[in-house]
């Protein structure tokens, strides 16, 4: 039997609109337009734990390594911050150059950070020394999202004209690009298995592509806007997704369909996130508040 429930409504949780969020062991972390980032204890109520300040300008992206000891931040003063979560010290401040960054993610090893840019580049950077490791052109337009798949084999983009690109994690060299949107994807998201890759588009679908079969699988198409966030679960075949149309919804991605939608926001949800246990999740918007919610199976 699945059970899902809303824990916990936390309105306000920031002075603006959130953007983004991860989560790593019991810490959730939020990114948002009022240039801050902030941990929350997951367990309990709730209750903000830590302030990481320094950025100039909203935030954009929030990513955790696995072992949630360090986070990485891109902002819309073009730098990406990698913080220390043990003693909230910065680790790092990378500069991209003037065009800014949008989007990061964790290698799976933890120590690589991978991020977008509106020239359509991706850069891989090491976390710790700001280092840049490696260039990918996938030469498409601004790239808004970037996602490593589990087994690190790969590293996928998506773009504002819709395109997706699967390239190889390793040596950068592009593998295919996908097809299937026309307007700008906004979020990528690999199953647990890495046998999925998962967009989430402003035509208001969901692709799931099969990695290693050439052609979308299929297409999810029950919200009624663009969709923002997806987020594949990290033990299980479900996922979360967030869009304009205000609404959560939590798939069953072998039934191809949406199991339960949560109409608790008031506004766009720009950020969903999986607990590492998969059993609980979070999603935060443009009405300020972040909410957890039981989404075990």
């Amino acid at each position: 039997i699945m059970v899902f429930s809303v824990e916990h409504k936390l309105d306000n949780a920031h002075e603006d609109s959130l953007w983004s969020v991860a989560w790593a062991g019991d810490t959730i972390y939020t990114g948002s337009i009022d240039e801050t980032v902030k941990a929350w204890s997951a367990e309990g109520d709730l209750k903000s734990t830590h302030t990481y300040e320094g950025h100039q300008l909203g935030v954009v992206a929030v990513d955790t390594n696995r072992t949630g000891e360090m986070i990485a931040v891109a902002s819309l003063d073009s730098r990406i911050r990698v913080w220390s979560t043990d003693d909230h010290s910065l680790l790092q401040t990378i500069d991209p150059g003037p065009v800014e960054s949008w989007g990061v993610c964790f290698h799976p090893n933890g120590e690589l950070i991978a991020t977008g840019s509106h020239s359509g580049d991706v850069t891989v950077w090491g976390a710790r020394e700001g280092k840049k490791e490696m260039t990918i052109e996938p030469k498409g337009k601004f790239i808004m999202c970037v996602a490593y798949s589990p087994d690190s084999k790969y590293l996928a983009c998506g773009a504002m004209d819709g395109t997706v690109t699967l390239v190889d994690a390793h040596s950068g060299s592009i593998v295919r690009k996908l097809e299937g949107h026309a307007k700008p994807v906004r979020s990528l998201t690999f199953t647990f298995d890495s046998k999925l890759l998962i967009s989430g588009c402003d035509d208001a679908t969901i692709n799931m592509h099969d990695v290693g079969q050439p052609g979308t699988v299929s297409t999810l198409a029950e919200h009624g806007a663009w969709v923002l966030s997806v987020k594949a679960s990290p033990t299980t075949m479900h996922m979360l997704s967030g869009s304009s149309d205000k609404s959560v919804r939590v798939w069953d991605l072998r039934m191809r369909s949406t199991l339960v939608t949560f109409d608790h926001h008031v506004d766009q949800v720009w950020g969903v996130a999986y607990s590492p246990n998969g059993r609980r999740g979070v999603s935060v918007g443009d009405d300020g508040s972040m909410i957890t919610f039981n989404a075990s199976v």
